[in-house]
């Protein structure tokens, strides 16, 4: 039996991750989080919880101790925890990079040191900026947002490490995620559904015609598993993890409409505001590597993985 730890592991990711692995693997887990913004909460309710193969640790990633006894005894090391606000990026490009590329690079040293068999970092698109669509893992980086380069950068550093220290690493560009679990969320799918479920008139930034891949929670937890344990060729590798399908902010909330009226639910018609500087305006993605080298194959549709997530939330406000 292996170990795993999970950095941000009462996260809104770390979570559903959890519980994927509980329930698809064998595999013990150590978090670590800060509680910045996950709770010890979220994770203590997830369904299939275990305190025998769940061992949290309260800390830091940019904190060489923290890192160190959480890292103890683990194969495998996911990395989730990170500073994930575009606009925050912007206000204040140094925090981002102090959290994220310094956090990474704590973890990265304690993994060397502890031997462990995997680095998996969690990246987004941000770091390839405005593309020609479909992007995949050939595209040149041009981050438009301190977001961006500072996840760009920690993709370099686990590139660095596997070449300098001979660590195995695996950098994960996970398009836009949604699903349970995301009560704290100011993603567009989580943050439309509580505006509506409390009333409010949701604003869409731009004419509605800018562009995601939204992936369930369920396929980014089976991208990461699969970085994990899929034998790889190389000592790094990247991998855009997806669903190869572009559907547009204006279709989304076509989507998130007719399910919730479904349920009985008024939704109004959308404002639109401005264009967020920083933003990219088309995203999807060619996931065909992720589907040959990691045997990674996305299995929720979009409708089924909103009407999900929508009955989680209103779950939730019963509480």
């Amino acid at each position: 039996m292996k170990d795993v730890l999970v950095t941000g592991g009462c996260g809104f990711i770390g979570t559903n991750l959890i519980e994927y692995l509980l329930e698809k693997t064998d595999l013990n887990i150590n978090v670590l989080d800060n509680l910045s913004e996950g709770k010890l909460e979220y994770l203590e309710e997830i369904d299939n919880y275990s305190e025998d193969r769940i061992i949290f640790f309260e800390g830091d990633i940019r904190d060489e101790e923290d890192a160190e006894r959480a890292i103890d005894g683990c194969d495998y090391v996911i990395n989730l925890a990170a500073q994930t606000s575009v606009m925050d990026s912007i206000d204040d490009p140094e925090r981002d990079a102090e959290i994220n590329i310094m956090g990474t690079i704590n973890l990265l040293e304690a993994g060397v040191r502890e031997d462990v068999e995997r680095f998996i970092l969690a990246s987004s698109a941000a770091p390839l900026g405005e593309q020609e669509m479909p992007i995949d893992e050939d595209k040149v980086p041009e981050p438009l947002a301190p977001y961006g380069a500072s996840k760009l950068a920690c993709e370099g550093y686990c590139s660095a490490y596997a070449g300098s220290f001979g660590l195995e690493t695996v950098a994960l560009r996970f398009s836009n995620v949604y699903g349970p679990k995301s009560w704290h969320k100011g993603s567009v799918v989580a943050k439309f559904i509580k505006q509506i479920l409390k009333g409010e008139t949701p604003v869409i930034y731009g004419d509605g015609g800018q562009t995601r891949d939204f992936i369930h929670t369920r396929d980014i937890s089976q991208g990461l598993h699969l970085a994990c344990v899929e034998d790889l060729n190389e000592d790094f590798e990247l991998f855009q993890i997806a669903t190869g399908e572009e559907t547009s902010i204006n279709e989304l909330y076509s989507i998130l409409e007719r399910s919730l009226e479904e349920k009985g639910i008024d939704v109004p018609e959308p404002e639109y505001g401005d264009e967020r500087e920083g933003e990219i305006y088309r995203n999807y993605a060619d996931i065909s590597k992720a589907e040959e080298k990691l045997n990674y194959s996305p299995a929720v549709p979009l409708e089924e993985g909103i009407e999900e997530t929508i009955d989680w939330f209103l779950e939730s406000y019963k509480r």
